[in-house]
């Protein structure tokens, strides 16, 4: 069932639904939001990027500052930081969806969904699908969001929030793809020949940096734990490289059996 304007507003002021809620924004089934002042855009690289090629990917994004406004050009398509601070209770999900008004001067936004139990300010993908440039400024109101009640509460277990990685709780709204989250769990090796296992990823508190976490598997006396920015980490390589024993082309490769050592090779 598709909550009313009625029952946004309540869940709003009761359950803080969105927790820097403007009630101006609520309509009959739906909620406006609200473009904050970054939106990441695509480098233009025209690379061929496979989908788990997670230093490529990571590597994809810039942050800009559209305080002054930002030029949308014919063909292009970025996402936009959403100022919107979400908080999912476990009876509802939502969907976020395009504006009339938009579609009808060729921008399109992905659909998004959002699951029970995710707290955050994501970013949405618009793309500019018309002939002309739109200067696109903080603060208007970029889509809408849909909520739809469930017919019972999700088990705690299914929430999003207690899933085993879920990438994208409580992000601020300007991180792309997080594929990093994918390795966590994994066993990798590193060019020189050791092996490794990739306890988390974390986030650089002063500059939103994803940085794996991992440790040893291999006995040595200075630290088991250790860090590396994340796209550092999964950066590719000379196969050819002093010292690449493995003749890997990344710096970390994940690997599915640890029973040739090649530090011995």
């Amino acid at each position: 069932m598709i909550l009313n304007g009625n029952s946004i507003e309540k869940l709003i002021l009761k359950n803080k639904l969105i927790e820097n809620a403007n009630l101006e924004n609520i309509h009959s089934s739906s909620y406006d939001l609200t473009a904050s002042n970054y939106i990441l855009k695509f480098k233009d690289a025209n690379k061929t990027i496979s989908l788990d090629d997670a230093y490529e990917i990571g590597n994809m994004y810039e942050q800009i500052d559209i305080t002054d406004g930002y030029s949308f050009k014919p063909g292009e398509c970025i996402l936009i930081a959403l100022e919107d601070l979400f908080n999912i209770p476990d009876n509802v999900c939502a969907s976020i969806r395009g504006r009339t008004s938009y579609n009808r001067l060729g921008l399109f936004t992905t659909i998004q969904h959002l699951n029970p139990g995710y707290r955050g300010k994501l970013n949405i993908s618009i793309t500019n699908n018309s002939t002309n440039t739109y200067i696109i400024l903080p603060k208007i109101k970029v889509a809408q969001v849909v909520f739809e009640e469930l017919d019972c509460k999700v088990s705690e277990n299914l929430l999003y929030s207690n899933e085993n990685n879920p990438a994208y709780q409580n992000e601020d709204g300007v991180q792309g793809s997080k594929v990093y989250n994918d390795f966590i769990g994994k066993v990798v090796r590193h060019f020189k020949g050791n092996y490794y296992y990739i306890e988390d990823v974390a986030l650089n508190s002063e500059t939103k940096e994803s940085v794996i976490v991992y440790r040893t598997l291999y006995d040595r006396n200075d630290s088991r734990m250790w860090i590396r920015p994340a796209k550092m980490f999964f950066e590719s390589i000379d196969p050819n490289r002093s010292g690449n024993v493995t003749k890997q082309t990344h710096r970390f490769e994940v690997v599915d059996d640890l029973t040739l050592d090649h530090t011995k090779l």
